[in-house]
């Protein structure tokens, strides 16, 4: 008697539609919660999220010119037909976030702050619809927004007058996107691919003004911002033998500039105790844009043993990429990002079932950005190191993948803000084999 697995794929689309769900309404809430917490996100889009799944992230974050049969690779649509034309997979994580700052202030002395946060990262699968085409589906975040900040007024003749005064500013929110992927083998060396994406989200910000002096008015300003478009990407993926035991793979991407027909709110309240009035609403259709984005990379791989890449990527953020919807305390700017990234992986044994550790992989990366943000005509340079493992469950490609990754980017020079993280992510990836049939004695 032969059994399908039709009953188990069944029961596979299922349970990923109810991660999906869950993963979505965790998303959804991200958008009137804290779901960061850095200065770095005050204003544009705020701070931008890593792409890839732990596997990509514990290498540098390199994916362009990466393939494998064993990972899900979604940051090249292309990558997708390196999978078994029987292979159906889902990998699911979560990222935890611990960010240290330090600035000078206004008295010339170093100060410190620290935070952390705990978020779904990403839901993602893939599966075969013929030999040549597979199709990838995943949930993202794109960027994140997170802050909660207060100054004192300093200047003497103003307190003299109207007693202390505090300035507040506060941001929560992000913008997600949501992913549909198509990879197609051309043939055995050429891949080619392309991704729709829907994103989607809200980012609130408030400023407020509070008087110690109850003869003053309190004033609040709210500048929330709500988006939601669809993008493009093309990407490509060319591997080919360098001698019997080495593989090139050199992969390149294209995101099309995407406005996400952006409008927001506007408006500033007054209070006096329980009295509020409003001042000025104004909601009106706004204009902000994910950039295009180039990247390109290779990789050079010794069968199940070892592999080793490097990528760049390049957006072409400039001033129209964003409205004005931040408070603009100091000069803020935008320019053109460049991130270079590199990586490697290494597996023991993988076949060695007598000593679970040599059937581990183990990983390491680093990578450097010039980011888009831009202060007081400095541009925020962004530096960190990964380390990460692959933990095989059983035969199959099941398992867990974790990455941690230890940067600084910024200063506390030019009255900006030097800050060190702590990024750790763990996903769970399950693999199985489709219409395959198991024979029961």
């Amino acid at each position: 008697m032969y059994i399908t697995h039709s009953r188990l794929i069944g029961r596979s689309v299922v349970a990923f539609g109810l991660m999906l769900l869950m993963t979505i309404g965790a998303f959804a809430q991200n958008d009137d919660a804290i779901s960061t917490f850095t200065p770095y996100s005050f204003y544009g889009v705020g701070d931008l999220m890593r792409p890839g799944t732990p596997y990509n992230r514990a290498m540098g974050g390199i994916g362009t010119g990466v393939r494998t049969s064993r990972q899900i690779n979604f940051l090249n649509p292309a990558a997708l037909t390196a999978h078994d034309s029987l292979a159906f997979m889902i990998d699911f994580g979560f990222e935890s976030q611990n960010f240290y700052s330090a600035y000078t202030g206004a008295d010339n002395e170093l100060r410190k702050s620290a935070s952390n946060s705990i978020n779904v990262h990403h839901i993602v699968m893939c599966f075969p619809i013929t030999r040549k085409l597979v199709v990838g589906v995943g949930l993202f975040p794109y960027s994140n927004v997170g802050y909660k900040m207060q100054s004192i007024e300093t200047r003497p003749k103003i307190i003299a007058e109207m007693g202390n005064i505090y300035y507040q500013y506060q941001g929560e929110g992000g913008i997600n996107q949501v992913a549909l992927s198509f990879g197609y083998a051309i043939n055995k060396r050429l891949s080619v691919g392309a991704q729709g994406q829907y994103y989607f989200g809200a980012i609130d910000r408030y400023s407020s003004t509070i008087f110690s002096n109850p003869y003053f008015s309190n004033q609040v300003t709210e500048k929330s911002l709500k988006v939601g478009n669809f993008g493009a990407a093309l990407g490509a993926q060319y591997d080919r033998p360098l001698n019997k035991n080495l593989q090139m793979t050199i992969g390149a991407t294209y995101q099309l500039s995407t406005s996400l027909g952006s409008r927001y709110l506007d408006a500033t309240y007054v209070y006096t105790g329980a009295l509020i009035d409003t001042i000025s609403p104004n909601d009106k259709k706004g204009f902000i844009s994910i950039p295009h984005t180039i990247s390109a990379g290779f990789s050079i791989r010794k069968g199940d043993l070892w592999m080793a890449g490097l990528e760049y990527v390049y957006q072409h953020w400039n001033d129209k990429s964003l409205d004005d919807t931040s408070f603009q305390q100091i000069k803020f700017t935008v320019n053109p990002s460049h991130l270079f990234r590199a990586g490697f992986e290494w597996t023991p044994r993988r076949h060695d079932f007598r000593n679970y550790l040599n059937r581990c992989t183990y990983r390491i990366g680093f990578n450097y950005e010039k980011t888009y943000m831009n202060f007081n005509d400095r541009q925020i340079n962004d530096f960190g190191a990964t380390i990460g493992f692959g933990f095989p469950i059983n035969r199959w490609n099941t398992g867990i993948n974790v990455a941690a990754e230890i940067g600084q980017r910024g200063t506390t020079q030019h009255r900006l803000i030097r800050e060190t993280y702590f990024k750790f992510s763990v996903s769970f990836s399950l693999y199985d084999i489709w219409f395959f049939k198991h024979q029961i004695d």
